[in-house]
């Protein structure tokens, strides 16, 4: 089931969408859950990042779409995204806050089947994800985006594409809920991405521009699991 937020002031067009979805489900035997919220300050507040795609319009009170997406991105940097518009010129705009697609109203259904395919490549895309108990609250990450993730003053820390992430959790926590074929610990305070690693020297994984303590005694198994990485696939 994919759970849809729909972010849109006026009661028709968030029928509209609705049941669009339906039809879409029907005809492709996929079930959706919808949330409804007639304006973005009552979607932001308390924004958990548990949705698969926010539809949002552009043009409503208080707070304008636009900058509602970027408030979004800060706490859920990979949701597809849609805008709902009456004029499509402002879509381009959405490029700013990585937006899937747009929606023109009033909304037939024929775009809306061929934007639904593209949101659900991407939202089945990132189903290898992580959510993140931060001090600044939650937040969403893809795992494709960690380089490595190690222990800083009693914190456990993701680096990332985007940043770095602190949460207060121990590692091993973190390692029962990673893939255990990309994620693999060189030492007892960190687990690397394998995607990331350049190649092991004597006592380091080079991860990017990072070298990264390799302890001896995972040092076999650490390069056991990195060629089975690339024989699976790369």
């Amino acid at each position: 089931m994919y759970h849809i937020a729909i972010v849109e002031d006026d009661s028709t067009d968030r029928k509209s969408i609705c049941d669009c979805l339906e039809r879409y489900g029907r005809e492709t035997a996929r079930e959706f859950k919808t949330t409804e919220f007639c304006n973005a300050v009552s979607f932001l507040e308390g924004y958990t990042p548990v949705y698969d795609a926010v539809f949002i319009d552009i043009q409503m009170p208080y707070i304008d779409g636009m900058s509602a997406a970027a408030k979004l991105r800060e706490s859920d940097a990979s949701v597809p995204l849609v805008f709902i518009t009456n004029m499509s010129k402002y879509a381009v705009k959405g490029y700013s806050v990585n937006a899937v697609d747009f929606v023109v109203k009033p909304i037939m259904y024929g775009n809306f089947q061929v934007m639904m395919n593209k949101v659900l490549r991407l939202a089945d895309n990132r189903a290898e994800s992580a959510v993140l108990k931060t001090a600044d609250g939650k937040i969403r990450i893809a795992l494709d985006t960690v380089s490595y993730i190690d222990v800083l003053d009693h914190r456990v820390c993701y680096h990332t594409d985007g940043g770095d992430f602190t949460v207060w959790e121990s590692l091993k926590e973190q390692e029962s809920r990673l893939p255990s074929d990309k994620f693999v610990k060189c030492n007892n305070y960190c687990l690397v991405n394998l995607k990331y690693v350049d190649g092991i020297t004597e006592g380091n994984v080079l991860v990017g521009g990072t070298e990264i303590p390799l302890s001896r005694s995972r040092k076999k198994e650490f390069s056991d699991r990195l060629l089975a990485y690339y024989g699976k696939y790369l």
